[in-house]
């Protein structure tokens, strides 16, 4: 079969002097290709404060939603609340201890501390006292002896001998006097500070004792309230989250109907579909057997003349397949 040579087929045939219209384009380009040569130095900072510009805009449009959102927005106001308030007490227990816990424990390690310090200082205090009954008593043997030397003194004759030992034992007997009162201070003070001492003690383990029992029930209180908080969020449920749910559940349930109202639409489609189906099938399958009948009689000629008629049959058939699309679709 041949074909007629279409005008296009001829025109990309023609020499390229006789296409005005490429030579035209090319030229264009060139143009455009030297003049972005030429101008490049003008063109790329062009470029290149439009780019920055851009980044600029869309920065400077972030932070004006941002700023829109934490102005109108109740949810980030509360979040940027509780956040400011956890970051606040993070600092504040790099310093101090917040715990309610903690507190009375670091109380009762000070405590025992300054027990230590205590235990120290009555320790020192007896030293001391040991020391003034040791001078005491070095004091007194040495009284003794200057007394026994100007006694000797004395019974021989030299006066001035006997005065100046009796004159030593007088001076250690008033340096005696004079310690004496210290070391009954030092004495009644030991006594006192190992009184005190054994009562911070006794205080110091009844505050363990108060704070281990104290720790136990609060964390036995802290498991159960985070028990029962579950079981009121899974009762009262999150308010937030429920309105989300909610909106699921809408949600589902509007697509379920589109979807239903979907498929009783076709199914009522496919019902006329199949209502016109089975009247023709009905109709053609009573002709023909009226048809085969007559064949059978000997009566073919009559066949030609007889005119359509719908028969109770066709009714029947009718009713039963409206009847079944009826209870498909309730």
């Amino acid at each position: 079969m041949n074909t007629l040579p279409s005008y296009n087929s001829e025109s990309s045939e023609l020499p390229k002097w006789q296409q005005p219209e490429k030579m035209a384009g090319r030229v264009v380009l060139l143009g455009v290709a030297g003049a972005a040569v030429y101008y490049w130095g003008v063109i790329l900072p062009f470029l290149v404060d439009m780019v920055f510009d851009t980044v600029k805009l869309g920065i400077g449009l972030a932070t004006l939603f941002v700023l829109f959102l934490l102005a109108t927005n109740k949810r980030i106001h509360a979040g940027l609340w509780y956040a400011g308030q956890r970051i606040l007490r993070t600092m504040a227990g790099i310093f101090v201890n917040t715990d309610p816990i903690g507190i009375m424990e670091d109380y009762i390690r000070n405590t025992e501390k300054e027990a230590r310090k205590m235990d120290a200082e009555v320790t020192n205090i007896e030293g001391a006292h040991e020391l003034v009954k040791r001078k005491l008593a070095a004091n007194t043997t040495q009284m003794q002896e200057y007394l026994s030397l100007a006694s000797a003194a004395t019974r021989q004759g030299e006066k001035d001998m006997a005065e100046s030992y009796a004159s030593r034992a007088a001076q250690i007997q008033d340096y005696n006097q004079r310690l004496m009162p210290m070391a009954t201070t030092t004495a009644n003070v030991t006594v006192v500070m190992r009184q005190i001492l054994k009562a911070a003690l006794r205080q110091i383990d009844g505050s363990k004792f108060k704070v281990g029992l104290l720790k136990d029930e609060y964390a036995l209180v802290k498991r159960t309230s985070s028990g029962m908080r579950a079981a009121m969020n899974i009762l009262r449920g999150d308010p937030d989250k429920k309105y989300f749910f909610d909106l699921a559940t809408d949600r589902v349930a509007q697509d379920m109907a589109q979807q239903l109202g979907q498929i009783k639409q076709a199914m009522r489609y496919s019902q006329d579909f199949v209502k016109e189906m089975d009247i023709q099938n009905g109709v053609m399958s009573e002709k023909g057997q009226r048809l085969l009948e007559k064949y059978q009689k000997g009566d073919f000629n009559a066949v030609l003349n007889e005119k359509p008629q719908q028969t109770q049959s066709i009714l029947t058939t009718k009713k039963a397949s409206d009847d079944a699309y009826s209870s498909l679709l309730d």
